[in-house]
């Protein structure tokens, strides 16, 4: 069974902002690994093509993609656990 822990759903959103503006605003990978890391996430698939990163305090997962030629960002998400259910 598992345990219910109660989130903040204000932190999350707040979060949730916070990386996106993040994300949008730092031009390298590099730069965004580092402030995804201070930010408390944990990389799952730490790969500029394809990284999967995820908070589990806030239960928040990012997905970033970067295009190999320009090293440009190339698609961003930022999900709930809860959204990505069925996904996995």
């Amino acid at each position: 069974m598992k345990r219910q822990v109660s989130i903040d759903r204000e932190e999350q959103e707040a979060l949730k902002a916070r990386v996106r503006e993040m994300v949008t605003v730092e031009t390298t990978y590099e730069r965004i690994r580092e402030s995804l890391a201070s930010l408390g996430f944990v990389a799952k698939e730490d790969k500029p093509a394809l990284a999967l990163w995820e908070n589990r305090e806030h239960e928040l997962f990012v997905m970033v993609h970067m295009d190999s030629e320009t090293g440009r960002l190339q698609d961003y998400e930022v999900k709930t656990f809860e959204e990505m259910e069925g996904f996995e």
